[in-house]
């Protein structure tokens, strides 16, 4: 769940994006899980949804446990879930899949973040932007 003003508008790839209302500095806790924003969705629910919903997901939900391998997918009901990739993202996810600015985001400026540290199997061939550096967000330390 977003917990920093946010506002949806057109990113610089024709798509919409998630942007900073305010100054974040860095270190800024913008991000924290509530499951009754953050909703898991079993494998069986999403077979018992109708096919429209399940495009949602297939677009906007991801693995909720790295380390679980159950197949259940966490869909945030918020603005958040049109935070965009980045390889080099302005936010990183701690160990308590918190998530921080990494640096001192502007207003008006877009809030990224790295796919591959909360979806190691998300495909990337369409990003616009170089090369991700592999992992380059995943649980980075507050201080750099």
């Amino acid at each position: 769940m977003l917990i920093v003003e946010t506002i949806l508008k057109p990113d610089q790839f024709g798509g919409i994006g998630l942007f900073s209302a305010t100054l974040l500095p860095k270190g800024t806790l913008i991000w924290i899980h509530n499951p009754i924003v953050d909703i898991a969705v079993t494998p069986e629910q999403y077979d018992a949804l109708p096919p429209t919903f399940q495009a949602l997901l297939d677009k906007h939900a991801y693995p909720r446990d790295l380390d679980v391998d159950d197949g259940v997918l966490e869909y945030n009901a918020d603005n958040a879930r049109f935070m965009n990739h980045s390889s080099q993202p302005n936010t990183y996810q701690d160990d308590h899949c918190r998530i921080f600015t990494a640096r001192d985001v502007q207003p008006g400026e877009e809030l990224t973040c790295d796919y591959l540290s909360f979806d190691p199997r998300c495909d990337l061939s369409w990003v616009k932007e170089p090369a991700p550096n592999l992992g380059a967000g995943r649980r980075q330390a507050a201080a750099d």
